[in-house]
């Protein structure tokens, strides 16, 4: 582990690229993250030119990844201040607004979930039909974050031979199911 003493002694050089990047507030917390993800995924040989010198462009791209993924989750998310969907009782407790609670659980978002629910039910059905290999291969892409050179690393499997069952695997997905998730992203919910 001296090669995160060498790392450290840059570590504020990566704070300043993470909020560069986009990461804001959450520029510690990436290059934390960043650390995390060498020790587990990367060897020191990697990042650490003659056990001293930090390779900044191959640092750079780690960040940006990283902060990239944190940018994705961050989308997917909404905040709801809470103090806005409470009333005051003259107890001092406090109680939901039913109107807003009404309003954060109307029929529009059950039905929303309940049809990508479907669309996943199908895709998985679909799956199940496939040989073991393409399941395999298709299973690992998308449960996991890795990318197709980590795939081919971890499973000695050629990149070429992964990026080609999953360009087939993304063809029989999207023919079979492009009009169902057109129904879904126009709220055609009754069509799934």
């Amino acid at each position: 582990m001296k090669w995160l003493i060498v790392l450290s002694k840059h570590h504020k050089d990566w704070i300043e690229v993470a909020k560069k990047l986009g990461a804001g507030a959450y520029a510690e917390d990436i290059v934390q993250e960043v650390y995390l993800k060498l020790l587990k995924y990367s060897k020191p040989e990697k990042f650490i030119r003659n056990k001293t010198h930090v390779h900044r462009g191959y640092m750079f791209f780690v960040i940006r990844s990283v902060v990239m993924d944190y940018q994705r989750a961050k989308k997917g998310k909404f905040k709801i201040d809470i103090e806005k969907f409470y009333l005051n009782n003259e107890d001092g407790f406090k109680e939901l607004d039913p109107r807003d609670l009404e309003r954060l659980s109307t029929h529009n978002n059950i039905a929303n979930e309940e049809a990508y629910q479907k669309i996943c039910n199908k895709m998985d059905k679909e799956l199940n039909n496939w040989g073991w290999y393409d399941k395999k291969i298709f299973e690992i892409y998308r449960d996991t974050h890795m990318s197709i050179r980590q795939m081919a690393k971890e499973t000695t499997i050629s990149k070429e031979n992964i990026f080609h069952t999953l360009k087939r695997a993304k063809k029989i997905m999207k023919d079979k199911f492009e009009e169902d998730y057109e129904d879904y992203k126009n709220k055609d919910y009754d069509l799934l």
